[in-house]
């Protein structure tokens, strides 16, 4: 007959608890965490076929494109948590246990004449506790610094809990928005976009809109500038420049004198009638001309459009034609006139709302983090056991340590 051997829980709870498994764990996340800061996170599925054609599969199949959502890094979140749920629990029961009182210790130093008092003195003005146990008495004080390592543990446990419902809670608004306009998000929210450019006064490529904010109890942000890795904050809402665009521009203008103005996306078609009209194509950032003077429009470029050319085709009369335009060129259909004017740069914005109160707990988990460095740095518990024969530290403490060095060693000198 075959026996299992039963997993023993103790070296499973220790395992748990161990700076090693901790270790495993923060290394994974950071790997994970690695991949989701080189891949751009919560796009749509056609941008990975675009933006990576030899790779988009497996970063779909693994979910590299919302890695702080996946299901194997919340797990990893789950398991950093509980390694340092039990590191808090195994470290508050060992800092409130109580040490006895020994009947007798061998002394790591020793005391000549009249050093027993000298330390006992210092000791005492340290406003330590006495507690005698037959010739031997442990001088105990600073006991708050014993729960360094204990506030240590939790703030990070905190830090973690928060940060990862701060990174499922929020939600994320990708909007465009032409200058000058505004948007309006569900809680009568607006962002009003009032410039943007992708070009610095240098002509360097510096993608950057003003925006302001105003939340639904009239308070606002002023105007603020937003730029990569530059997002402004109001209220609950942090708002990311993240990508731009350009679009064209037409002025219609009718017999009588009356105007407007309108957008251009591919196809449009403008018309009065529904017949006569011209239907919008493309829009081209520059061209190049060759010796007979014919124009070869270019397709791709960075930046801002330096000689924008308009692709239309011009329907009259049920004839089409495809012709070109630059900026303020226009064409009369009709009682309309159509006026092509300097294309329009525009950002495209993601709006990130979380509440504030995630914000709050991770600043204070963070300061309850600090406290524990600060204690176990700068409070270290005094633990000393004293006899006729000698004294020894019970717990590390080099400051005390020389202290105590320093006590003896002058009064070797007297």
């Amino acid at each position: 007959m075959a026996f299992r051997k039963k997993p023993n829980m103790k070296k499973v709870y220790s395992f748990l608890t161990s700076m090693r498994f901790g270790l495993i764990v923060l290394g994974c996340m950071i790997a994970v965490s690695l991949c989701g800061s080189l891949i751009p996170q919560n796009n749509d599925a056609m941008y990975y076929v675009q933006n990576y054609p030899d790779q988009y599969a497996l970063i779909l199949k693994l979910g590299l494109n919302r890695v702080f959502s996946s299901w194997y890094f919340l797990l990893l979140v789950v398991l950093l948590c509980v390694n340092l749920t039990c590191c808090t629990l195994r470290r508050l029961k060992h800092d409130t246990n109580e040490k006895p009182v020994p009947e007798s210790f061998t002394p790591v130093m020793k005391f000549g004449e009249g050093d027993e008092e000298a330390v006992r003195e210092l000791l005492r003005n340290l406003r330590c506790k006495e507690t005698v146990n037959g010739p031997v008495t442990r001088y105990t004080g600073r006991e708050a610094g014993r729960y360094g390592s204990l506030l240590l543990h939790a703030g990070i446990l905190l830090t973690t809990v928060f940060w990862a419902v701060g990174s499922i809670v929020p939600k994320i608004l990708d909007e465009t928005c032409m200058p000058g306009e505004s948007i309006r998000l569900e809680d009568n929210t607006v962002i009003k976009v009032n410039d943007f450019s992708i070009e610095d006064e240098n002509g360097s490529l510096d993608y950057a809109s003003m925006i302001e904010i105003i939340l639904p109890d009239g308070s606002s942000s002023g105007e603020k500038r937003v730029s990569v890795n530059h997002p402004v904050s109001m209220g609950d809402y942090k708002v990311y420049q993240q990508t731009y665009g350009t679009k064209g521009r037409v002025t219609v203008t009718d017999g009588k004198g009356n105007e407007d103005s309108f957008y251009l996306d591919p196809q449009d078609f403008l018309s009065a009638d529904g017949v006569n009209g011209i239907v919008f194509d493309d829009l081209y950032p520059g061209f190049e001309q060759d010796e007979t003077g014919a124009l070869t429009l270019i397709t791709n470029t960075s930046g801002s459009y330096p000689n924008p050319v308009y692709v239309y085709v011009q329907i009259e009369n049920g004839m089409g034609e495809q012709m070109l335009a630059f900026p303020k060129d226009s064409v009369t259909i009709g009682d309309y006139t159509f006026t092509f004017q300097d294309p329009v740069e525009y950002p495209g914005l993601r709006i990130k709302h979380a509440p504030s109160v995630i914000n709050l707990f991770l600043l204070l988990s963070v300061i309850l983090m600090t406290a524990g460095l600060y204690l176990i740095f700068f409070v270290r518990p005094v633990n000393v056991l004293v006899s006729s024969e000698g004294c020894t530290i019970a717990d590390r403490n080099e400051g005390l340590s020389l202290q105590l060095k320093h006590c003896l060693r002058d009064r070797g000198d007297k």
